[in-house]
């Protein structure tokens, strides 16, 4: 085998490894990888379930826009953003904690208003931070869903329907709801 070939299979290596760009075997195409690809191996994730993961993310920002900021989590604004599911788990967890992350809704973070599409904390979570109306992601949630208002303690939200009528005033935070009810709830105004 030649010097420069060898060179070329040992940068190819590297790229991998690193999560970057590796040409086709002798046709000269490139193949990106996901620049978040690493962190779902440091996570313990296949690489079917990284594959599966940026499908997802990839349809978050075909339907509400939006930029990948982790491999599972897509910043809608600068105060908002959908994390997504790894294929073969029901509830979205911090994959920068590694295999140890936590699951939702403990990772719902301090002044944070999270929504889960599924019951019971699971499915995407669309996590809301900032002071102001939200629209829910997508066209509606439908029924099912699930909430935790882990703003300021005594802060409430309000879930608005498809024409801004009043639907629901959440207890005051820190509070959750496990058996929620999106069909009528189309906006939130978290605080």
């Amino acid at each position: 085998m030649s010097t420069l070939r060898k060179t070329g299979l040992t940068l190819a290596a590297a790229l991998l490894g690193a999560g970057g760009v590796v040409a086709g075997a002798g046709n000269g195409s490139a193949a990106p990888l996901s620049p978040f690809a690493a962190q779902g191996r440091s996570a313990g994730l296949s690489s079917t379930q990284i594959a599966g993961v940026q499908r997802e993310v990839d349809t978050v920002i075909a339907q509400s826009g939006g930029k990948q900021v982790a491999l599972d989590k897509v910043a809608l604004s600068d105060a908002s953003a959908v994390v997504v599911t790894v294929p073969g788990e029901s509830r979205v967890r911090d994959l920068s904690a590694g295999k140890s992350g936590m699951y939702a809704p403990g990772n719902c973070g301090q002044q944070n208003f999270c929504a889960y599409k599924g019951r019971n904390y699971t499915g995407y979570e669309f996590t809301m931070w900032k002071c102001r109306t939200w629209e829910l992601p997508g066209d509606g949630w439908g029924s099912g869903g699930s909430w935790y208002n882990n703003q300021t303690p005594g802060t409430q939200a309000v879930m608005y329907g498809k024409h801004m009528q009043w639907v629901y005033t959440t207890p005051p935070a820190p509070f959750g709801d496990p058996h929620g009810n999106w069909k009528p709830v189309w906006f939130i105004k978290n605080c």
